[in-house]
């Protein structure tokens, strides 16, 4: 049996019938740039949140780069940012002209380490991005501690973890703000770019708004210098028909989450990120470590059983942070996760059979 890494075309098919009506509606309203359903929209995704409101944006690192901006983030500043992630995590940094601060994550979730956090705040540091990583909520209590006490911001990288939550309140509403991502392969996603920013202060959100739509307040008055970043009516109708089936699919993604974890307990040297005890997972990615990484890989796609990883190389490292403060710095638990971690097969129409193709194929390659 043949399991693909992620298959967008079976979550097409259940929506496809609703998606080409509202699709109809917009062509024949010729609503295409904040209409109706972008409004319908952020108010329903605000709602479910249970945030004080919602803007739509063009894509993930857009909602990264104008909640940067809305908080103020000016050349010279800096930025904590893990160095396991993501690479837009810190471009957006630098896109606003600050520097980014690599942190080490946390050996057992694999998020940014609060400690390693706290010993890289300098006097130039405004604030940190916690990223919740494949779906696993960083740990906001610990980290919103940290930023009380240096009198830093906390911006929610939440682009991996729509129906994540934190002490039973949802991830996005935890931070001063939050950046989403609706890329077609996240749990929320559209079919095409989109993105969000969301939080619990509807003033700062208001500027998040102006600043997403060239600075402005009214029509033709500018108050400052702003971009052109906005949810596109087509893929915002996309969402509005994803949206009320979401809390269902990540319920079948920690239904899969489970079944791997029972069925490959004690294979081999596989290791599994932890899911903290605060913490409501929603697995967009199923990643699993191994000091055999490549030949796993390598048996696995002879079986025709999908991989990705994410992410090879962590962000310290990357030729693009060149000469950056920390790009010499010595991150050993991002440095090994990038050479050991592996994505599984996994999205909410995965079936039961697929998984155990993947479980039996992992345990034929550990037991050979």
């Amino acid at each position: 049996m043949a399991v693909p890494y992620f298959d967008l075309a079976r979550a097409k098919q259940r929506v496809a019938q609703e998606v080409t009506a509202r699709w109809q509606e917009v062509l024949d309203s010729g609503a295409f740039v904040l209409g109706p359903e972008v409004r319908s929209f952020e108010e329903a995704f605000t709602q479910w949140l249970g945030a004080a409101g919602c803007v739509g944006v063009a894509n993930g690192t857009d909602a990264l780069v104008v909640a940067l901006r809305a908080l103020g983030v000016k050349p010279g500043d800096e930025v904590i940012v893990p160095a396991f992630t993501f690479f837009a995590t810190a471009e957006a940094v630098s896109l606003v002209g600050a520097t980014p601060v690599f942190a080490d994550v946390d050996p057992r979730t694999y998020n940014l380490d609060p400690a390693s956090a706290g010993q890289a705040v300098t006097a130039r540091t405004v604030g940190i991005v916690g990223v919740h990583l494949y779906g696993r909520p960083c740990d906001i209590t610990a980290l919103g501690e940290l930023c009380e006490r240096h009198d830093l911001w906390l911006l929610e990288d939440a682009a991996q973890a729509q129906g994540a939550r934190w002490r039973d309140r949802a991830v996005g509403t935890l931070g001063t703000l939050a950046a989403w991502s609706f890329y077609p392969s996240k749990n929320l996603g559209c079919f095409g770019d989109g993105g969000a920013v969301t939080g619990p202060d509807g003033a700062l959100l208001e500027r998040v708004r102006r600043i997403a739509n060239h600075g402005q307040e009214g029509r033709y008055h500018h108050l400052e210098i702003g971009t052109n970043s906005r949810l596109d009516s087509l893929q915002a109708a996309v969402l509005n028909c994803r949206l009320p089936l979401l809390d269902a699919d990540n319920e079948a993604r920690r239904l899969a989450a489970r079944s791997y974890r029972e069925n490959l307990a004690g294979v081999g040297d596989l290791s599994f990120p932890e899911d903290p005890p605060d913490a409501l997972c929603v697995y967009h990615q199923m990643a699993v470590g191994s000091g055999r990484r490549s030949d796993l890989i390598q048996f696995l796609t002879g079986r025709k059983i999908g991989t990705s990883i994410h992410y090879p190389s962590p962000l310290h490292h990357q030729p693009a942070f060149t000469g950056t403060a920390s790009a010499s710095a010595s991150l050993p638990v991002a440095e090994r996760a990038a050479e050991e971690l592996v994505c599984l097969p996994m999205f909410p129409e995965i079936t039961a059979d697929e998984v155990d193709e993947v479980c039996e194929a992992i345990a034929a390659f550990f037991s050979s």
